[in-house]
């Protein structure tokens, strides 16, 4: 058992370690220093960059790898962020339950704790603030025994959670990859509702369901004429849906179409859809060992304007590596052509996209580095709708060994997504973190950071 200490920095830039599970004090003295730390350790002010463990698998179940916690999704509304996440990840799919984090200054402290209902295990979780009904909504896919089902625990604070209430079931496995946004815009004609969005296996379908009730009841599957997502349901990478709401109140719900990204429209709340093709070109370079694709993170600016990131090779001659790319639109029609996000030396994966509510142009984005045998996290911020970007800021102050993260059937697994959200002017990324593995045990825990964007 570690002793708690007192850490102090150096008079240049520092990259200080204390996660061990006791509270320590960290100081960091001058220059630009970065902490990663424990939940409860105390750090003085002058630690400009703090990545602070947020949560930490407790279970001790013979089915799932231990430590593990992976693929973390989060939304904010003010001041509050909300993460969602899997726990005790399985090897051959899904985790032992969804955990979330919640904090209300920032991203500076955080509050854990654990869904309740979702057995025997729970996957691809991901979180909305419905601003109509004040409510949190965390959606799972929950499945076993066979068959599936989609899982939406509400909250009105977004600290204590009630029991979930099943959007759809089927008796075969039938969702992956759900995705849920609301409607906050209040000049909206569907100001409060909610859509969640997720492949559906047995039609072969890219779907969505409406809840115009803060998520208490869901409406019926709908999509475009013509099986939109079919190629993509079957092929190398899952479509992984990304609805967002313009402040028409037009529901854009960009995904991954094997080769390209493409989108459903609605102008009339998910009641019909349209289809458009072909936004933009994806390609990728995938990495034998880990689990990862290009799968799309999205947000929209409080001027309304749509952005869609992903990993993609296509600036690399002969599609060596992966950046982050972007395209953008006001109306989910007509397109920007792709823009390479300035992400520094290395293989770009996993991205984590959010713009800023109240500051138009604001944009955020973390995203990993793949190197021989190591991952790192990144950041990067843009004032001016990515016209220029700041330099890329580290946020881990260890390497991540890809052997020390859960392992799958894909390959070593930090999440197929990771996210970022505004609060109150600060981006806030959540990510996964890991140490060696030790004696075959693990330690892959959720972190996040606070940063200011100036």
């Amino acid at each position: 058992m570690a002793t708690a200490a007192r850490v102090r920095g150096t008079a240049g830039p520092d990259r200080l370690q204390t996660v061990n599970g006791v509270r320590d004090s960290v100081s960091c003295g001058r220059g630009l220093d970065l902490a990663t730390v424990d939940g409860l350790d105390r750090v003085a002010r002058d630690c400009e960059l703090v990545t602070r463990q947020t949560s930490r698998d407790p279970y001790d179940n013979s089915e799932s790898q231990h430590e593990t916690e992976v693929e973390p999704d989060s939304t904010s509304f003010g001041k509050q962020v909300v993460s969602v996440f899997q726990v005790g990840r399985v090897f051959d799919g899904g985790a032992r339950n969804i955990g979330f984090a919640t904090s209300r200054d920032s991203g500076r402290t955080w509050k854990r704790g654990f869904l309740r209902g979702l057995a025997p295990r729970a996957s691809d979780p991901s979180v909305a603030y419905d601003r109509r009904h004040r409510a949190w909504l965390a959606v799972s896919l929950v499945f076993g025994g066979g068959g599936s089902s989609l899982a939406v625990n509400r909250s009105s604070d977004g600290l204590r959670w009630g029991n979930p209430v099943t959007a759809i079931a089927t008796s075969a496995f039938g969702q992956d990859k759900e995705w849920i946004t609301c409607d906050n815009w209040p000049q909206s004609p569907f100001y409060g509702r909610c859509y969640l969005s997720y492949s559906e296996i047995l039609r072969e379908e890219v779907v969505t369901q409406a809840s115009a009730d803060g998520g208490l009841t869901w409406g019926p599957q709908t999509t475009a004429v013509g099986n939109p997502g079919r190629a993509s349901i079957r092929g190398e990478f899952a479509p992984a849906v990304q609805p967002l709401v313009l402040p028409s109140g037009r529901v854009v719900v960009a995904y991954y179409d094997e080769g390209k990204l493409s989108a459903l429209l609605s102008d009339d709340g998910g009641a019909t859809w349209s289809v458009r093709s072909g936004v933009a070109p994806v390609s990728y370079r995938s990495h034998p060992g880990l689990r990862a694709a290009p799968l799309p993170t999205s947000a929209v600016s409080s001027d309304g304007r749509a952005y869609v990131a992903w990993a993609d090779c296509a600036f690399r001659l002969g599609c060596t590596a992966n950046d982050i790319v972007y395209t953008s639109s006001t109306d989910g029609i007509a397109w920007t052509p792709l823009v390479r996000v300035p992400t520094g030396n290395g293989d770009a994966e996993l991205p984590g996209l959010d713009a800023d509510p109240t500051r138009p142009g604001r944009l955020a984005l973390a995203y990993y580095v793949l190197g021989a045998s190591t991952l790192d996290v990144r950041f990067v911020s843009s004032r001016n709708a990515g016209a220029t970007w700041a330099k890329p800021q580290a946020l881990n102050s260890r390497h991540v060994p890809l052997s020390g993260i859960a392992r799958t059937s894909l390959g070593s697994m930090v999440g197929d997504y990771i996210s970022t959200s505004f609060a109150n002017g600060r981006a806030v990324p959540v990510f996964v973190l890991a140490g060696p593995a030790r004696s075959g045990a693990l330690s892959e825990a959720t972190f996040a950071t606070s940063i200011a964007v100036r």
